[in-house]
């Protein structure tokens, strides 16, 4: 099943610009015009097959890490796969989803088991974003 991504980034340098695209392409993703990129998998003996361990995954935590990281800003994104996600900010009273925020900021619900710390998820978040600049 692929996957679709589209978003929108204002006050964005093109130097910013071409390192997303280039990163999302080094995962797979194939350029589709502007800021859309589709994942389709990587070709294995003639197959294609998707790896969303490898290559979905960490190419979409990359590109919000480092959107963060550099203070860039988001005012849409969507990701087709089978369902929609998307992010719309684009009207102040009726925004859709929300912005990215810092693993600090991050708020999260309770889980039927503890064993994940709070604190070690908000290091990850904020380490995985200081990993981009």
């Amino acid at each position: 099943m692929p996957v679709t991504v589209s978003y929108d980034l204002s006050k964005v340098s093109p130097d910013d610009r071409n390192y997303l695209r280039s990163m999302l392409e080094r995962f797979a993703w194939r350029r589709l015009g502007g800021s859309v990129f589709r994942y389709s998998g990587r070709q294995r003996n003639g197959d294609l097959y998707e790896d969303w361990l490898n290559d979905v995954v960490p190419a979409l935590m990359f590109f919000r890490s480092f959107i963060q990281e550099r203070k860039l800003k988001l005012s849409h994104f969507t990701v087709d796969a089978s369902s929609v996600s998307f992010l719309d900010l684009s009207d102040p009273k009726a925004p859709l989803g929300k912005n990215v925020l810092s693993g600090s900021k991050l708020r999260f619900r309770k889980p039927t088991n503890p064993r994940s710390a709070r604190k070690t998820i908000r290091q990850f978040v904020n380490a995985a974003a200081s990993a981009t600049g």
